[in-house]
Formats: structure tokens, C-alpha cells, sequence
């Protein structure tokens, strides 16, 4: 494996006890001058070897500019891996073990190619089976997914930088026998996306029964999205554009809690059929676990996406 190419790295399934395959009978001294046609990648020679697996653990496989494999790593046994990501150059595998190529370590493990070693992320690594893996590219951290409650509920972030893990930002993902089984982002690199078996929590699930009046309940609403808990903007910098030239919707400020009924003087519009941007500075610390968004009711007017 090419020191450069940590990407060349795959995981194999162990459950397969053996591979073998007998050398084709063909007398390649009569054939003459043979030509092949087709789509393919590449073309060798058959090798005929076998390779044994052991069932009991997981093993890493590295793959060389020539196609053939070569054994990198195993597990303790029992051990899976289940995901795997790239991150400037260095190879990062999670899953359920113990260790990896002789090097303790819980549920995940870092290679380095250049040097050809395994190291442990310690400390306070996720205390259960990570199911998923992802590399974030921009902040340089390590997003893992799977079923464990520390660092943080099913969600755990590493950062290379600081060279420790965090719980996520939104407060985790919690639920009975929560799990992530994928994580992954957008086209834009703009929005991270979690999928498995979890509710999302909304810090400690204590919500204001307090209700504007101004604001009509939505269809479906629930506990949390038709109650409003105020927090202080009123000294906030807010811009918002591009905004609309009718007169009573242009003012940016009636996008905070509006003071009356959605109409002229109360509610904000955008540009028809434009993408505006919307900037809240409150220039200090806010603790807020969510956001409530509320759609103008105004005939032919409306939102059709928030991000």
C-alpha cells in the first residue's frame, strides 16, 4: 500500500472461511497471438493460492498498486469493524473492539499510512459499537455514530486538532436502544445527516406552555414547535435580504416575534421567487437548543424551504 493512498484500505468480510479456485486447463503454447477485447480494469495471470480467513475476528486488508492484497490488521477476537473514513491522509475504522494490530484501543482505531501504525483515541473513546464513521473535511473532526452513551447519546465528535471528543452540539440522539447506522452530508458540504433508530432531544425536554396569540397553531404541531421560549433579541443585529419592495413586508426586524396579527406591519417577505439570506449578531452568548420558524399565512406568499 502506497503510503499516499490510506484510500486503498478495505474491509473484508471474515465470515468466509476460505477462497480457492482451481488453474484453468488451457495450453497457452498453441494458442499463438491472443487478443482480448472488452471492459475491463486490468489483466494478470491467475494466481492460484488460496487465503484462510479466521471467522472469529475482522481483519484489514491493504491493496497495492498491482492489485493484490496484503493483511494489515486483525481484531481481538470478536471484534467487528464496521465503517471506515479518510481523513488528510490518515485512515480512521470504527466498530466493536478491543483492539487492532496489537494496540489497545476501544471501538476506534487511527492508521497511519506514512508510518504504518495503529493508534488509540483516548481518552474517554465512545463506550459502545460505532456503526458509522464520517470525516469532516472543513473542520477537520471525526463525526462517529452507533450505539453508546458517552461522550455523547449515539453521537460522539472527535477533533484531530485538540486531539479529543466532544458530545455533538445538539445534544445527541437519544430514544430506547438508540443507534446511528449512517452519517453522512449533503452536495454543499452545508448540512450533516443522521440516520438509525433515535428521537432527537431538545436539551432537558422542559418546554414553556406559554403560546403568542399572534401566531396560529399549525396542523401537526407538537409540544415543542407551537410553544415559544423567549429569548432576549431585542438589542440583536438582524439583516435580511434580498427583501421585497411591498410596502408593510420590507421591514427585516418583524422577522423576530411579531407584535400582532400576520399582515402588513407584523410580517417579512423576501423577493418573489428569490433565496434570501437572513443574519441574526446577537454579539453574546445564546443557550438555545432549537428554533421555532413561522410561514406568513398571506395569500400567494409563502416559504417553501427553510435550511
Amino acid at each position: 500500500m502506497a503510503p499516499s493512498s490510506p484510500s486503498r484500505v478495505f474491509l473484508l468480510a471474515t465470515w468466509v472461511l476460505s477462497v480457492y479456485a482451481a488453474f484453468p486447463q488451457v495450453d497457452f503454447d498453441r494458442m499463438g497471438r491472443v487478443g482480448l477485447a472488452g471492459a475491463f480494469a486490468g489483466f494478470d495471470f491467475f494466481s492460484n493460492s488460496s487465503v484462510t480467513f479466521d471467522p472469529a475476528i475482522s481483519t484489514l486488508f491493504s491493496r497495492s498498486s498491482d492489485g493484490s492484497l496484503a493483511r494489515l490488521a486483525s481484531t481481538n477476537p470478536g471484534g467487528r469493524i464496521n465503517a471506515a473514513c479518510d481523513l488528510d491522509g490518515v485512515a480512521y475504522f470504527g466498530g466493536s473492539f478491543t483492539s487492532l494490530a496489537d494496540t489497545s484501543t476501544t471501538n476506534i482505531a487511527l492508521y497511519n499510512p506514512s508510518s504504518n501504525s495503529f493508534s488509540a483515541l483516548t481518552p474517554n473513546s465512545p463506550n459502545g459499537e460505532i456503526y458509522s464513521v464520517f470525516c469532516d473535511l472543513h473542520e477537520k473532526k471525526v463525526w462517529v455514530g452507533g450505539s453508546f452513551t458517552s461522550p455523547g447519546s449515539a453521537v460522539a465528535v472527535w477533533d484531530t486538532q485538540a486531539r479529543s471528543w466532544n458530545p455533538p452540539p445538539f445534544k445527541g440522539l437519544s430514544g430506547a436502544q438508540s443507534r446511528v447506522n449512517s452519517i453522512t452530508t449533503n452536495s454543499s458540504d452545508s448540512s450533516i445527516f443522521f440516520a438509525g433508530s433515535f428521537v432527537t432531544t431538545f436539551g432537558t425536554g422542559s418546554l414553556s406552555t406559554a403560546h403568542n396569540p399572534n401566531v396560529p397553531f399549525s396542523a401537526g404541531a407538537t409540544p415543542f414547535t407551537s410553544s415559544l421560549v423567549s429569548v432576549p433579541l431585542q438589542s440583536a443585529e438582524v439583516d435580511g435580504s434580498p427583501s421585497t419592495s411591498e410596502p408593510g413586508f420590507n421591514n427585516i426586524q418583524n422577522v423576530l416575534c411579531p407584535a400582532g396579527p400576520d399582515g402588513p406591519g407584523n410580517s417579512w417577505f423576501a423577493i418573489d421567487n428569490g433565496t434570501p439570506l437572513i443574519i441574526v449578531r446577537a454579539f453574546s452568548s445564546i443557550s438555545a437548543n432549537g428554533v421555532r420558524l413561522g410561514n406568513t399565512f398571506q395569500s400567494n406568499h409563502g416559504t417553501t424551504a427553510f435550511r
